[in-house]
């Protein structure tokens, strides 16, 4: 299988997202093509300071019922697509600029699609975790795996891993001595 870049201007007329693709296979057929339109969707508005209201932003991307996310270390509170972009709300509280820089990697076969991203923010908004604003920026990379219904072409399973202490600390967010922890 052939690797292409899409520009962020590809990207945008492919899928309607405006973010480069650093890695992407060359040929999918449609029920792949959909797939990643549905995942890179989601990505947009969940990562997307003003269009992420919540639940409610993303539901019309996610089975009705029964859709599952799974992210213990990083968000052990949110079980469904829809809870992750509540919990993520509350990220982007503190990390007002917060966004995904491009994505590094989208594979995609049949109805699964795995993607890994680099994303970026500053905490000039909010408290986190009674954290006030450091105006100290991050920036990280997460990964994701995605089941895609065959049914409704909406997101029934997500897997995400994301480097978050090494986000916490660039923030300033890792305790007792935020500069002097180092992560072996």
């Amino acid at each position: 299988m052939t690797v292409i870049k899409l520009s962020a201007g590809e990207t945008a007329r492919r899928f309607n997202v405006h973010k480069s693709i650093e890695n992407f296979p060359s040929q999918l057929n449609k029920q792949e093509e959909d797939a990643v339109r549905v995942v890179l969707e989601y990505m947009e508005i969940a990562y997307s300071p003003t269009n992420n209201k919540g639940a409610i932003s993303v539901a019309h991307l996610c089975v009705p019922s029964g859709n599952t996310f799974l992210a213990p270390s990083t968000f052990p509170e949110a079980r469904t697509a829809e809870e992750y972009a509540d919990s993520h709300a509350k990220v982007m509280s503190a990390l007002s600029d917060l966004h995904i820089v491009q994505f590094d990697v989208v594979v995609a076969k049949e109805n699964f699609v795995s993607l890994r991203y680099t994303a970026t923010g500053s905490h000039n908004g909010g408290p986190h975790n009674g954290i006030q604003p450091t105006g100290r920026r991050a920036q990280w990379t997460a990964a994701g795996n995605f089941i895609v219904d065959e049914e409704t072409g909406k997101i029934k399973h997500w897997w995400k891993d994301w480097d978050k202490m090494q986000m916490w600390k660039q923030l300033g967010w890792v305790k007792p001595d935020n500069d002097k922890v180092e992560f072996v």
